[in-house]
C-alpha cells in the first residue's frame, strides 16, 4: 500500500476540519433558528399592538410607552401634534438613531477605531455643551440664578450633538465587544466631512422641528421614539450577549437572534413598569406631569 505524501495529509486534514466546519455552522444556524421567529413574531405583535390599539391616538400610545424613561417637559408641537418626547430628547435620540444609520451607510459596521482626536474633542464638547444647556435649564426649572433663558431650539440642537457622540461611542462598543471580525484599523468616523455629514442631516431634523413641516411630524416622531427605545434595547441586547457568552462571536446580525429575544422582553419589561409607576405616582400627586 503507497503511503500517503505529507501534502496529502495536509490536504486531507484540511478538508476534514473545513467540512466540520459547515457542520458547526449549520448546526448553530438550526439552533438560532426558532430564536429568529421568536423576536420577529413577538416583534410583530407588539408593533400591531402599539398601532391597533384602540381607543387612544398613536401618538400618545408612543407617549405612554416612554413615559418612564423622558421627562417629557417642554415639549414640541408640529402641524397641531405633539411629539412623544420632549425638545432635548428628541434631538438626543433622533440625532442617535439618524447618526447610526448615517454611518451604517458609510461602512462602518465593523469599525474598531476611534475617530482622529480632534474629531472626538470636538464629540466630548457636544456632551459638555448639552450638560451646560440642560444644567442652565434645570436652574431655571428651581426658580434659580441662571445664565440666560432656555429656548426649545437650542434644547434640540444640543440634544442632536449629544445623539451623534452616542452613536459613535455606541457603535465602537458594540463593534469591539461582540463581533467576530472587527476592523482595528477602520475608524467609526474617518474625519471632518463625515462629522459635518452627520451634523447636517441632524440639522434637518431641526429645521423641520422649528419650521413646523408638517408632513415631518411623524417621520421625526417615529425617529426619535425609535431611537430611546433602540439604544435601551441595544443596551440589553449587549448585556444579554456578554452573559450568554457571545463576546467576540458574532460576524452576522443573525447570530444575536436569542440575546435580541431576551432584550427584548427585558425592554418591554423595563418600559412598562417604570411608565406605570410614574403614571401612578402622577395619579397619586407624588409628582408633576
Amino acid at each position: 500500500m503507497n503511503e500517503r505524501s505529507s501534502e496529502e495529509i495536509l490536504d486531507m486534514a484540511r478538508s476534514d476540519i473545513a467540512a466540520r466546519r459547515i457542520q458547526s455552522i449549520e448546526a448553530r444556524g438550526l439552533r438560532e433558528l426558532p430564536w429568529r421567529y421568536g423576536f420577529i413574531g413577538l416583534a410583530v405583535v407588539l408593533l400591531i399592538g402599539l398601532l391597533a390599539w384602540p381607543g387612544m391616538p398613536l401618538e400618545w400610545k408612543m407617549y405612554a410607552v416612554v413615559h418612564g424613561v423622558c421627562a417629557q417637559a417642554h415639549t414640541v408641537d408640529m402641524a397641531g401634534l405633539r411629539l412623544p418626547l420632549c425638545a432635548r430628547n428628541t434631538g438626543i435620540y433622533s440625532g442617535f438613531l439618524v447618526t447610526v444609520l448615517f454611518l451604517l451607510a458609510l461602512g462602518r459596521g465593523r469599525a474598531a477605531k476611534l475617530p482622529p482626536m480632534p474629531i472626538v474633542a470636538v464629540l466630548v464638547a457636544f456632551v459638555v455643551v448639552m450638560a451646560v444647556d440642560g444644567f442652565n435649564s434645570l436652574l431655571v426649572d428651581l426658580f434659580m440664578p441662571h445664565l440666560y433663558t432656555p429656548r426649545n431650539d437650542l434644547r434640540t440642537l444640543t440634544g442632536l450633538g449629544m445623539g451623534i457622540a452616542m452613536a459613535v461611542l455606541l457603535m465602537l462598543i458594540m463593534n469591539l465587544s461582540l463581533r467576530q471580525n472587527p476592523d482595528p484599523n477602520q475608524r467609526v468616523m474617518r474625519g471632518w466631512v463625515e462629522l459635518g455629514g452627520a451634523v447636517f442631516v441632524n440639522l434637518l431634523v431641526l429645521a423641520a422641528m422649528y419650521g413646523n413641516v408638517a408632513f415631518m411630524f411623524w417621520p421625526i416622531a417615529f425617529t426619535a421614539w425609535l431611537g430611546i427605545t433602540g439604544i435601551l434595547f441595544a443596551i440589553n441586547i449587549l448585556l444579554a450577549a456578554l452573559f450568554m457568552g457571545y463576546e467576540g462571536r458574532v460576524n452576522r446580525i443573525a447570530q444575536l437572534a436569542k440575546p435580541a429575544t431576551v432584550a427584548l422582553i427585558f425592554t418591554l419589561l423595563e418600559l412598562g413598569v417604570l411608565s406605570a409607576a410614574r403614571f401612578w405616582l402622577e395619579a397619586q400627586g407624588l409628582i408633576i406631569s
